[in-house]
């Protein structure tokens, strides 16, 4: 394992390390059972749609991530275009160092492109692979970037991938080109998310348009390799409900000055919060005007849209069955809405998601931390919920119990962002409680009735 990688457990502007002697736990054998590292920094880097992603591995492990670009990024002369080694047993007895050197050689002179991310996997981790000097190798043959990434399946969680992709920009790609003032506006920020912000970066980026913030590169969300390379020239970060991307922010401060904070756009709420952070930063009068004109008018045409066509949502009741940050990031959105949270169940989430949910959280909510299926179905019933919102592999839960459900992932939706997204969420939620198919499916089967019609 690379010297560098196990210091990425440690964060200092995590909230759980200021606590003594305590940072982010490595994992133990059998508890990955969600996404792998692999897939989390695949996460970040596969948005960037004119670089080429080289799998150093089976085929398998290309299969096992690339629906999340096929869910997420159009356009772009790379972005539909997976490329794996496809070792086998032979490549993985003998090495495959030549194999892939002459990969990246027949990538560069077929396709051209500005850069070549290289992502070793499980198997060439255990066969002790030499992915840096390959790389360097032909790095210096072809003079582009061509940057490994050491993140085998067997290091961590998704977060712990989305942490190395970062660190991966942060050394080899943001900051590389030289800085043009001509080119700069006074009000220039970086969005820095995870693989939920893949599809809601540009709508963010429109909204923060119409107040006159220009965003210079979406990191973790649809972008080019030459926006990324000119990212520290950005007045302002902020990290869009990702704390795993939190030490390239700090990395970023700490090396060109660039201050960042969190926040979100799911919800009025949300917004009002963030846009008010922004304005904080750049202390500007006429933005600060600007931005309180947009946000009251944008509000109050919301507030009469929720009156007038969603008011049959209110005082219904739901479920969170959640991991991440799908745990918090739609709790205000729900509430925005005059829905009541009955209960929330997580499952291996971080203690800065648990300490937002309880932040958010009406008292009369229960949150049960590393809740399972029968505690979830059981408090449904109790509480009498009328629907579950669920998200990952929660989703099969509320489906064989034939419960009505919203799933929340990002690849079953096109993002909640923004005003917009809020009307959106509202609409599929009214779609989701009026269909016809949940009062069918509640119906007896004609032999479990007798000839009256009676159980």
């Amino acid at each position: 394992m690379p010297k560098g990688i196990p210091n990425l457990y440690i964060e200092p502007d995590c909230e759980h390390n200021r606590q003594f002697a305590k940072g982010c736990a490595a994992p133990s054998p059998g508890e990955i059972t969600k996404g792998c590292v692999f897939q989390g920094s695949q996460a970040v880097l596969l948005p960037i749609s004119d670089a080429a992603h080289l799998v150093h591995g089976t085929s398998g492990c290309l299969q096992n991530s690339w629906s999340m670009l096929e869910a997420g990024m159009p356009g772009g002369p790379l972005s539909k275009f997976g490329f794996s080694m496809g070792l086998t047993e032979m490549d993985i007895i003998l090495g495959g160092q030549k194999k892939l050197f002459e990969a990246i050689n027949y990538i560069v002179e077929h396709y051209r492109p500005p850069c070549i991310f290289v992502y070793a996997t499980c198997i060439t981790i255990l066969t002790a692979e030499d992915l840096d000097t390959v790389c360097r190798k032909a790095e210096g043959l072809w003079s582009i970037p061509i940057i490994p990434l050491h993140n085998s399946g067997l290091m961590g969680s998704g977060n712990m991938g989305n942490r190395q992709a970062g660190e991966a920009l942060f050394e080899k790609v943001i900051g590389t080109c030289d800085s043009d003032p001509r080119k700069l506006t006074p009000f220039d920020i970086n969005l820095i998310g995870d693989h939920h912000f893949s599809k809601e970066g540009h709508e963010i980026e429109a909204m923060l348009s119409k107040i006159g913030i220009r965003v210079i590169s979406r990191i973790a969300g649809e972008c080019t390799f030459s926006e990324l390379r000119s990212a520290h020239q950005a007045k302002l970060n902020m990290l869009v409900c990702s704390r795993s991307m939190v030490t390239l922010a700090r990395k970023m401060r700490d090396s060109f000055g660039i201050p960042y904070f969190e926040g979100s756009f799911c919800g009025s709420r949300e917004i009002r919060f963030s846009l008010r952070q922004l304005s904080f930063h750049f202390q500007d009068e006429g933005l600060d005007k600007q931005l309180h004109r947009y946000m009251r008018r944008e509000e109050e045409r919301l507030d009469k849209e929720i009156l007038r066509r969603y008011k049959s949502l209110k005082g219904k009741k739901v479920v969170l069955f959640t991991d991440g940050i799908e745990s918090w990031i739609y709790i205000s959105l729900l509430y925005e809405l005059g829905i009541k949270i009955a209960a929330i169940g997580t499952n291996q989430n971080a203690q800065e998601d648990l300490s937002r949910i309880k932040e958010r959280i009406h008292e009369d909510t229960l949150l049960v931390v590393q809740s399972d299926e029968t505690r979830i179905l059981k408090l449904h019933r109790e509480r009498k919920a009328d629907l579950m919102i669920v998200s990952g592999r929660n989703a099969f839960v509320p489906l064989k119990e034939r419960i009505p459900f919203m799933n929340i992932d990002e690849e079953q939706h096109g993002g909640y962002a923004g005003y917009d997204g809020v009307r959106r969420f509202a609409q599929d939620l009214m779609d989701t409680l009026e269909q016809p198919i949940w009062k069918m499916i509640r119906r007896r089967s004609p032999w479990e009735v007798d000839s009256y019609g009676q159980g």
